[in-house]
């Protein structure tokens, strides 16, 4: 069953929490959309994974709920300093890669943080459409899904204390 085999793969792949929601639990925000159009990370207009280029609002909101059930995910990871940050995001981005390597034979969405990573090269970048549609990475913010607010109603880490916090990742699947 697929439930089971993502419980496994989590386990195995090394994320540190995981809870059990339904689609309608994911917690959607204008504001959190709205944050992307500011640009603070840099990838607005410049990558397929985030908006405009991954569509509007409700383009977002449509594409996480075609699904039912899910999976939120967190790696507690460290931010202790600028090194610690870059290999945090890596860390990240290799286990969201290795669960959608994983799981590529089955009808799941992973979402994580963060831009699509599947082409070392955006062609956005270049004016160009996406070269693997079916297997854009969309990221939980430019989806307008507010990871805060559902870490805390889920008591999930998001901050860790000490330097560490929580990166997030979501997994929609329909079984």
């Amino acid at each position: 069953m697929l439930r089971e085999r993502l419980l496994e793969a989590f386990k195995e792949i090394g994320f540190d929490e995981y809870k059990e929601i339904q689609s309608c639990d994911v917690v959607f925000s204008k504001d959190v959309f709205d944050q992307c159009a500011m640009n603070t990370c840099g990838h607005f207009g410049k990558n397929h994974g985030c908006p405009p280029l991954a569509g509007g609002e409700e383009e977002g909101k449509a594409r996480v709920l075609k699904y039912k059930n899910g999976f939120l995910l967190c790696k507690i990871v460290s931010i202790i300093s600028r090194k610690g940050i870059e290999e945090s995001i890596e860390l990240v981005a290799n286990i969201n890669n290795e669960l959608r390597r994983v799981m590529q034979d089955q009808e799941v969405l992973v979402l994580g943080a963060g831009p699509c990573t599947v082409c070392k090269r955006c062609g956005a970048l270049d004016n160009k459409p996406c070269f693997f549609p079916e297997k854009t990475q969309y990221s939980m913010e430019g989806s307008g899904i507010d990871v805060v607010r559902m870490a805390i109603d889920h008591k999930m880490t998001y901050n860790a204390g000490r330097g560490k916090v929580g990166y997030f990742t979501l997994v929609l699947y329909n079984a």
